[in-house]
């Protein structure tokens, strides 16, 4: 009796991890480097959660050049280090998606910048759920999109520190 397992075609890691490491080119096809990547689950073009997305995104005083704006699904995974290899962003504005999504078990706080893997996340809830709770809106703004976005040189000049 031999004690080798073939670790491929063994149950010991779910085949639903395997998305973790395809290729994401589809996701980012027509995207270049830019300092922001903001990941945001998937809403209908000029839907309320459009026109409330892009007011954000101009209270930041984000330009379309300083960042890469991907929706997908609230149940779609990603390969986080294939997103960072071809996008190169410094700070991910994460809009109803959870880490796990991107294949990152970390807990983030919430409306708050957090550091990992060498970029600055700010995780929130999706933008509907962010207009039902004002709290978390407010937090959202004073605690995470002011200091990150406004106040941050790394998104208001040329990209480089």
């Amino acid at each position: 009796m031999s004690n080798n397992i073939n670790v491929i075609n063994s149950n010991i890691v779910d085949a639903a991890y395997d998305v973790y490491w395809q290729d994401v080119a589809d996701i980012t096809n027509g995207h270049t480097p830019k300092p922001v990547l903001v990941i945001s689950v998937d809403y209908e073009h000029n839907s309320p959660e459009d026109v409330q997305l892009h007011k954000m995104l101009e209270a930041c005083k984000l330009e379309v050049g300083k960042y890469n704006l991907i929706k997908i699904g609230s149940d779609t995974r990603l390969a986080w280090h294939r997103l960072r290899e071809q996008l190169d962003p410094k700070i991910i504005f994460l809009i109803g998606i959870i880490p796990v999504n991107l294949g990152i078990s970390a807990s983030f706080r919430l409306n708050e910048p957090n550091r990992f893997a060498g970029c600055i996340w700010l995780p929130t809830l999706g933008i509907a759920e962010l207009e039902q709770n004002k709290e978390a809106k407010s937090q959202l703004w004073n605690n995470g999109m002011k200091p990150l976005f406004v106040d941050n040189p790394i998104t208001q000049a040329d990209g480089k520190k």
